[in-house]
């Protein structure tokens, strides 16, 4: 029996009676709605909510009072997905329950990077949003016209928010950090009749004018007929024109107007796709479905209420952003933050959190990673004692970030875990206040979401597969569309292209016996070598908690050959860190935790790696650079946070691909007919050198020999080549090549039987090293004496076949065929016999080669357990 995975929080008997879902359990059964064995029970609690979606979302409404100034006459039209109308003839109004708190208290804390901090109560934060309500009325806005910002994070980005909402328009915003470029080409889409921008922001200790970009703008955004000008960071745009208008001006100079009702399905917000994948995508979302989403996410998964201080660093451009300024629902306090994270130390968030008192602080992995290379103990150096849960979210969050928080923060806090999209803002899966939590695990699923594992067939999966996460019942806040689609092609081709009728939410995940979720990345970069799905997560997991590593990416590419090439990016923490030293003990760190189907076929060290403005791996647009398309149609510069980083990227995928093909391999159908590489097609001065070095010796061939061999003068030798040395490295990774090919074709012939890949794979080997001409393969002295650089990539080829054994030795025993207890290294004591019989096989020798395959053979499988 395996060992029993033991969680690594529990909430208390306190904490799971007095969590606001078993409330609402109770509520349920007191209401009659639903029935339970277990009002504390979550599973039970939530397959009732994914069961029946139009009792759950409509019990949601009346158990968070939703004012609804004509009531629905329906839960829902019908079931209808994509396409359900929920709520029909319901009219109320999103900002109207942010404002609903009528206090003194601190509805928002403001921080930006010097230290500067302002603060507005929950009945100020009323009054100006209605002020500045009545000013965008007198400027023209009517309901379903389009208010956008161009702001960093700030008061009045959530006051504009929240007064454009009021009276029925559409908010949109880009955070200031982007070009205006970048901005326009998300905002222009919309035609805004107003735009309320800033001036500049903090970060790294400096400020931003961003006035030229902010009019660069303006004059990108045709429709605009007013721009309202704040002061950030002590810039603004103020007087530079007559149709700007100050934000003081703005909040002072009209009457405040009464909230107007609209539609439940009603456009509240545009949030736009990152832009990694082509021109940003607008995705909308209604006022009702929006609501009830924000009710129940932080009301019942994080517990939030008016006693909590809501802090998760974030930007305007992200989702989460939304979800933060929601928090005011909840009737709590919302921290927002402006300017760089780690400055001017890497526990700056950490400060912030206990010098406001945070209860509920949300972050990225990438924080806590950031957090535990810099040696930060937050939990013994500051007052962190009214923190309860550590909320995690924007990308795969590695069991490490688990250990790290309990050893460095508190062994009491809760890590919550969490995922679900831009495209619904809100959840699929997270943690919440009454389940435990497994390290590397997500919780559960959420409240109000019918999720199911499916294969690429459309069958759902048992517990413990690995497939495609679905959503098989509808949700109000999926989109009520995209903008500029009438047709809802673009979104029928997003979600429900693959499964008509079922939401594809593009994850690869997998749920555990015990009801959590392991998210192995994005099915569209889901790595799969010769069929074998594998997470990049867990790669990253291995990875990442080595000393040197600062980030990865790791990318799985297609070849037009069939092949498969699975490169890593490293950037180092060091710059002196040897990349052939971090290469090894990647491979090395991958074959102890994960097989050896993870490890790369090169380990490549790279200044940098882009990533999306959230901090997101942008592992999709670097597969398909290196797979050949071109930078405009699969990413845009504007969307990264580096790009001279994804320049670094566009110049190495133009330089592969104008190295491709120049002297591939070419073996015929059968690998047993293989012989030699003269046979193959190859440059004259390859085929030449091939001879040459095989007669002569490496070091007893020169250039000159070269030369006449290949018919070529020494000049023209050096046309194509730098050195010698290079001729020979290209010819090594022909050599290799060839020996990958003819492995490759080697276990296509066979089915998925380990002891069958192993006896044709065994076969293959030996074939080669009989047949291969001397000199063919470099000898270790030969290797030590390339440069670091072709070194480095040779060997990370020749990696890739070795893997091939590696991996069918390791399948042998997991599935009883072969008794090595040491698979790895019995793996590369075979390859090393193949190696060998090149010194004492000839084709004229007494064994035939049919009895010397089989005597090889038989020695092989003696040394794997399998005879």
């Amino acid at each position: 029996m395996g060992n029993v995975v033991q969680p690594s929080w529990v909430p208390t008997a306190e904490q799971v009676e007095g969590s606001r879902i078993v409330a609402y359990a109770r509520w349920l059964v007191g209401e009659g709605v639903a029935s339970f064995a277990d009002v504390t029970d979550f599973h039970e609690i939530q397959a009732w909510s994914a069961a029946h979606p139009q009792d759950f979302w409509s019990s949601v409404a009346r158990y968070f009072d939703v004012a609804f100034h004509e009531e629905p006459t329906a839960v829902w039209e019908s079931r209808k997905m994509p396409g359900t109308k929920w709520f029909p003839g319901a009219r109320l109004n999103f900002a109207e329950h942010l404002l609903r708190t009528d206090s003194d208290r601190d509805a928002i804390v403001m921080i930006v990077e010097d230290g500067t901090t302002t603060t507005i109560t929950h009945r100020e934060l009323r009054r100006q949003v209605k002020a500045l309500a009545g000013s965008l009325r007198e400027m023209g806005v009517e309901q379903g016209d389009r208010v956008v910002a161009y702001l960093p994070n700030s008061i009045e980005g959530v006051v504009g928010f929240l007064a454009t909402a009021w009276i029925g328009a559409t908010w949109s915003q880009a955070g200031l950090d982007l070009a205006a470029r970048s901005a326009a080409d998300r905002l222009s889409q919309l035609d805004p009749k107003v735009l309320i921008c800033g001036g500049g922001y903090f970060f790294k200790g400096l400020v931003h004018d961003r006035r030229n970009e902010a009019r660069q703008l303006r004059s990108l955004l045709p429709s605009v007929e007013h721009t309202i000008a704040v002061s950030t960071a002590g810039l603004s745009l103020a007087g530079t024109a007559d149709e700007v208008v100050e934000w003081e001006s703005a909040l002072t100079g009209a009457d405040p107007v009464d909230v107007v009702p609209v539609e439940f399905d009603h456009p509240l917000w545009v949030l736009f796709t990152s832009g990694t994948t082509g021109k940003p995508k607008g995705i909308i979302h209604g006022h009702g479905g929006a609501l009830l989403e924000q009710l129940a996410s932080p009301g019942f998964h994080l517990d939030l209420g008016p006693e909590d201080v809501f802090f998760w660093y974030t930007s305007p451009n992200w989702m989460m952003w939304n979800a933060q300024v929601c928090g005011l629902l909840h009737g709590a306090t919302i921290v927002l933050y402006d300017g760089n994270p780690v400055d001017p130390t890497a526990d700056r968030l950490w400060r912030i959190a206990a010098q406001h008192g945070v209860t509920v602080f949300g972050t990225s992995p990438g924080y806590l990673k950031v957090s535990e290379q810099a040696g930060c103990v937050p939990g013994r150096d500051l007052d962190l004692s009214r923190m309860r849960i550590v909320a995690v979210t924007g990308s795969i969050l590695p069991p490490a970030a688990n250990r790290w928080v309990r050893e460095n923060i508190s062994p009491d806090v809760q890590v919550g875990s969490t995922s679900g999209g831009t495209d619904i803002v809100g959840i699929f899966v997270s943690s919440n206040p009454v389940l435990p939590v497994y390290d590397g695990e997500i919780s559960g699923v959420a409240l109000g979401v019918s999720l199911q594992v499916w294969n690429d067939s459309g069958q759902p999966l048992p517990a413990g597969a690995a497939g495609e996460m679905v959503i098989t019942e509808p949700m109000p806040s999926m989109p009520i569309g995209f903008w500029n689609d009438p047709d809802d092609e673009t979104y029928l081709e997003t979600y429900f292209a693959d499964f008509p009728g079922v939401w594809r939410h593009g994850d690869a995940i997998t749920v555990t016996d015990r009801g959590t979720i392991v998210i192995h990345g994005r099915t569209d970069a889901t790595l799969n070598r010769n069929g074998v799905r594998l997470g990049s997560a867990e790669i990253y997991d291995a990875v990442e908690s080595l000393p040197d590593v600062a980030d990865t990416l790791v990318v799985g590419v297609e070849r037009p050959d069939g092949g498969y090439w699975m490169p890593m990016f490293v950037v180092v923490s060091d710059s002196s860190v040897d990349g052939e030293e971090i290469g090894r003990r990647i491979r090395d760190r991958l074959r102890e935790q994960t097989s050896p189907r993870h490890v790369p076929d090169e380990v490549i060290v790279v200044p940098a790696l882009p990533h999306t403005r959230t901090g997101k791996k942008l592992e999709v647009p670097i597969k398909k650079l290196l797979a050949g398309q071109q930078t405009g149609d699969v990413i845009s510069a504007g969307a990264v946070d580096d790009t001279s980083a994804l320049e670094w990227f566009v110049e190495f995928a133009r330089q592969r691909a104008a190295s491709v093909g120049e002297d591939d391999v070419e073996p015929t159908d059968d690998y047993r007919n293989w012989r030699v590489y003269s046979e193959q097609r190859m440059s004259r001065i390859l085929s030449a050198a091939l001879e040459t070095f095989s007669e002569n010796g490496y070091h007893g061939t020169t250039t000159r020999q070269l030369a006449e061999r290949s018919g070529l003068s020494v000049p023209g030798i050096y046309h194509h080549y730098k050195s010698k040395q290079d001729i020979l490295f290209d010819l090594m990774m022909v050599v290799v090549d060839e020996l990958i090919e003819r492995s490759r074709h080697a276990l296509a012939e066979v089915e998925d039987d380990p002891r069958a890949q192993f006896d044709v794979l065994v076969e293959a080997l030996l074939l080669f090293h009989m047949n291969r001409q001397k000199g063919a393969v470099l000898s270790a002295n030969e290797l030590r004496k390339l440069d670091p650089e072709y070194r480095v990539r040779y060997t990370a080829r020749r990696e890739e076949q070795q893997r091939m054994l590696d991996v069918v030795v390791s399948d042998g025993v997991a599935s009883g065929v072969f008794h090595t207890p040491y698979p790895v290294d019995a793996s590369r004591a075979i390859a090393s016999l193949c190696l060998g019989v090149a010194s004492w096989y000839h084709a004229d020798g007494e064994l035939p080669e049919d009895e010397f395959l089989k005597r090889y053979r038989a020695i092989a499988q003696s040394i794997v357990g399998g005879v």
